[in-house]
């Protein structure tokens, strides 16, 4: 239909051939489309219902099938980045590389779109719904979306084919991924005053201020909370900014930092605690009111909410059940946000059957073909059990 190389077949398309034709369409966001009308074509030659749900004029793919028990909702996003760096290859056309699998979105996440199509075409009278969503690589529109509709409001619980962070191909079909550390953005806004650079006499303005509390923020990394699972929460400044016009000192200075979260924390607590910390390093001498003026932080306002962090237990019964088809399972958690954040907000019980892979927003993406072809397993057992 869209793939330039393998006219569509449904049910006739091998695991690999799937793949293949979902990397050669081009769904950088937030161009999802092509990708949305073709999959919905593979998910009504399997039996679903389907509906493409308008996230302002970008579509989320919903579909459903079955009637035996409480639905399991399968979950994937359609999106991917942009090409970045120099690949060896075609990033828009799959290659096979001594069982490697390279290829743009390969990895993140059209491996696990392609478990799920191939796996929902046996036969099963399980409850089944399948939610594909636009704009996870930007600021997750589709999920919340998705999660506004009630589409999501009865399954048991979630599965998905997001990456998990592994790359170690000894590992393939052995991965559940239980969690994910959550993210917000903060923002620093250090006052100054603006006066005449020749008499400034070496005093404090909004830059060197700024610079004091880079450093304090840098040592503050060692006290970030971590957790039993998740891997330990983190910061990073991601712009400063401070200039003046003309030969005068700044009047203001911004820096805005990036956090990632563990649970039981949100963006509201991570405030309240640099709040606590700014009130220290003023205590101490670190920071110096300037012109009667402190620094303020605030949380980084965008158009829909930051991903709060989550974890599975192991000994959650919807857990269990994939641990019972996988041998010697091996459990993680993810060190980034993904919309599976956004689903288990809802009190959604989700798991991650990874592949394996790497080199994810960056040049020659890769997938392991084993794991592929694992993760198509295990979903299938899934929906037969």
């Amino acid at each position: 239909m869209y793939g330039p190389q393998i006219h569509y077949r449904g049910k006739e398309m091998e695991d690999v051939e799937l793949l293949k034709e979902l990397v050669s369409i081009n769904s950088i966001f937030p161009n999802e489309r092509k990708i949305a009308d073709y999959i919905e074509r593979i998910l009504q030659d399997s039996g679903f219902e389907t509906q493409q749900q308008d996230v302002e004029g970008r579509f989320n793919v919903l579909a459903e099938r079955g009637k035996e028990g409480k639905p399991i909702l399968f979950y994937g996003h359609m999106d991917t980045v942009p090409v970045y760096g120099e690949w060896d290859s075609n990033p828009f056309e799959l290659v096979d590389r001594n069982g490697r699998l390279y290829g743009l979105g390969a990895y993140d996440m059209k491996a696990g779109l392609a478990a799920v199509l191939r796996a929902v075409q046996e036969d099963t009278d399980q409850k089944i719904k399948i939610a594909f969503g636009v704009d996870e690589e930007n600021n997750s529109a589709g999920a919340w979306k998705l999660l506004e509709s009630g589409f999501i409001d009865d399954v048991q619980g979630a599965a998905t084919g997001e990456i998990g962070d592994v790359s170690d191909e000894s590992l393939a079909g052995r991965v559940i991924t239980l969690g994910r550390r959550g993210r917000a953005v903060f923002e620093f806004r250090i006052p100054g005053f603006s006066i005449h650079g020749a008499h400034s006499n070496g005093q404090r303005n909004a830059t060197t201020e700024a610079a004091r509390l880079l450093l304090a923020l840098e040592k503050m990394n060692e006290e970030l909370p971590s957790h039993e699972v998740l891997p330990k929460a983190n910061q990073f400044v991601s712009m400063v900014e401070s200039k003046a016009t003309s030969l005068s000192t700044p009047s203001e200075a911004v820096i805005v930092l990036d956090r990632h979260l563990v649970v039981p924390e949100n963006a509201e607590t991570a405030l309240a605690d640099y709040k606590k910390f700014l009130e220290k390093l003023y205590s101490d001498g670190v920071l110096e009111e300037i012109n009667g003026k402190r620094i303020e932080v605030s949380i980084k306002k965008r158009k829909v909410p930051y991903l709060m962090p989550y974890y599975t237990p192991k000994d959650h019964g919807f857990v269990g059940r994939f641990s019972s088809i996988i041998t010697n399972p091996v459990y993680n958690s993810g060190y980034s946000v993904a919309d599976e954040c956004i689903l288990a907000s809802k009190g959604i019980p989700v798991v991650t059957i990874p592949p394996i892979g790497g080199n994810e927003h960056s040049a020659n993406e890769w997938v392991s073909k084993s794991s592929y072809s694992e993760m198509i397993r295990i979903f299938r057992k899934i929906i037969k059990m």
